[in-house]
């Protein structure tokens, strides 16, 4: 994408970070070892979930419905359509207490699987370059574990096993998405050569650099024995968002 592009970029960044959270936090909700408040100030902070996928869908379709005739909605977006009301339905059936705890289990299951669903389709969606797919992995993963972790502290949880293994999962994935995506720098280096395409390989070195240092952010707590702090998850929160922004910039 050019970068006269943003809404699109916008809105892949937005859904991706979104779905990824959502994913991880369902599964330290099915941990059990959330008590009621924490669960309770946990689902407090998802509309910040909510309106990044109203904001994404927003940019999304007003864009391509204005610039083609007879657009139709893509697969992916449809999806994102489908796990966001799946989202929505969990999280006020939660909020209200709606049915016992077993439906309400199975409502947040259904929309895991969604966004499950949305992963596996966007992996098989851009399988054929690496590149492309090793960013989706990293926002969607990594970031998406970043924003999940940024929630838990911002709902004050007292799961220190997050704390320990939510950084240890981004720097995991964030290593694969590394060690998959700079190989692929030659291929854009070759088509500066050949082509003069400079700006693809400069946002994709800035964005691999944005996550590295998106991921060192999220240490300092580890490497310091400190609590994570919000002002810390912030930042790495920015960082770990430009570098999505960079990396979509450069396909």
């Amino acid at each position: 994408m050019a970068w006269y592009e943003w809404p699109l970029i916008l809105s892949s960044v937005f859904s991706q970070l979104a779905i990824g959270a959502f994913l991880v936090l369902a599964g330290v909700i099915f941990s059990g070892k959330l008590c009621f408040g924490q669960s309770d100030r946990l689902h407090r902070t998802m509309p910040a979930l909510w309106l990044m996928l109203f904001s994404a869908l927003f940019l999304r379709e007003v864009t391509l419905i204005l610039a083609a005739v007879g657009y139709k909605p893509s697969t992916e977006a449809l999806m994102v359509i489908g796990f966001f009301a799946l989202a929505l339905v969990y999280w006020f059936a939660e909020k209200s207490l709606v049915g016992s705890d077993k439906f309400r289990k199975l409502l947040l299951a259904a929309a895991f699987v969604a966004g499950v669903a949305y992963l596996v389709h966007g992996l098989l969606l851009r399988n054929a370059d690496w590149l492309v797919a090793s960013h989706f992995i990293a926002t969607t993963l990594c970031g998406g574990t970043l924003l999940a972790h940024a929630s838990l502290v911002r709902a004050e949880h007292k799961v220190e096993e997050a704390n320990k293994y939510l950084p240890l999962l981004g720097c995991f994935i964030g290593i694969v998405c590394l060690i998959t995506g700079v190989p692929q720098l030659g291929d854009l280096a070759a088509r500066y050569e050949s082509a003069g395409e400079l700006g693809p390989f400069v946002s994709q070195v800035v964005s691999l650099g944005l996550m590295i240092a998106a991921i060192g952010v999220w240490w300092m707590p580890a490497l310091t024995k400190s609590k994570p702090a919000l002002n810390v998850m912030t930042f790495a929160l920015v960082l770990m968002f430009a570098s999505s922004y960079f990396a979509a910039v450069g396909y």
